[in-house]
């Protein structure tokens, strides 16, 4: 009873959306340097400097992961920024307008124009500005603190998903290493399918086959790659 409340509660706290993107992140992490480990594995000429190399690897893709994620979020800002402006212009200038607009938008939901009016002008009294940035898209108001937080975390999921072929590099050795590194990312592929449907409400058994299938076919033509290239 108590552990099924507990999970409820946890349901709530957590954005679907969210917990996709940051296990997709996790995904990356395994698949870009179990490809990247693979195509390093046929060189004789560095399997000394192999594990510091994967990790070095690693280190890069997290930080272009970071930067990635923070340029977008801050991109977001601005843009909604942009909105804001406009739109505090245009509620001083003609607020009934911004109220109309706000009543056509929900006449457009479904709701009755009775109703939609009556929306419109409560929404308004009560934060006219969040309402009207709510309709051009922009749900939650983006801060950089946030921004950077979201980015950090993006990072770190991709350096988790990393820590699985480093681990490979360093544990294996030897002519295996190939087939330990594919059947590790299959596992962890397959891991962290059922936590992205668990948390990203979507269903388990499509979510891990399509993940692992379509990581390892990411996985045999990054080795055919490497293995025609060296």
């Amino acid at each position: 009873m108590w552990s099924g409340d507990w999970r409820r509660r946890l349901g709530l706290r957590i954005d679907p959306a969210s917990a996709r993107a940051q296990v997709q992140h996790v995904n990356d992490g395994i698949l870009a340097i179990s490809g990247f480990s693979q195509g390093l594995y046929g060189g004789d000429q560095i399997q000394n400097l192999l594990s510091p190399i994967i990790l070095l690897a690693a280190l890069a893709g997290a930080l272009s992961i970071v930067c990635v994620e923070l340029t977008a979020a801050l991109a977001d800002r601005d843009a909604e920024q942009l909105v804001a402006a406009e739109e505090l212009r245009r509620s001083e200038l003609a607020p009934q307008e911004q109220i109309a607009e706000l009543a056509e938008y929900y006449e457009g939901k479904g709701v009755s124009a009775t109703t939609a009016r009556l929306v419109a002008e409560d929404l308004t009294a009560a934060d006219s500005l969040a309402a009207h940035l709510e309709i051009e898209g922009f749900d939650e108001r983006t801060t950089v603190a946030g921004a950077i937080v979201s980015a950090v975390w993006a990072g770190l999921g991709f350096l988790l998903g990393a820590s699985v072929p480093i681990a490979i590099s360093v544990v294996v050795s030897g002519e295996w290493r190939d087939e330990y590194a594919v059947m590790a990312a299959a596992i962890a592929l397959a891991l962290t399918s059922v936590v992205m449907a668990k948390l990203g409400q979507t269903r388990i058994w499509q979510t891990l086959l399509r993940s692992v299938f379509i990581g390892l076919a990411a996985l045999g033509a990054s080795y055919l790659v490497g293995s025609a290239l060296l």
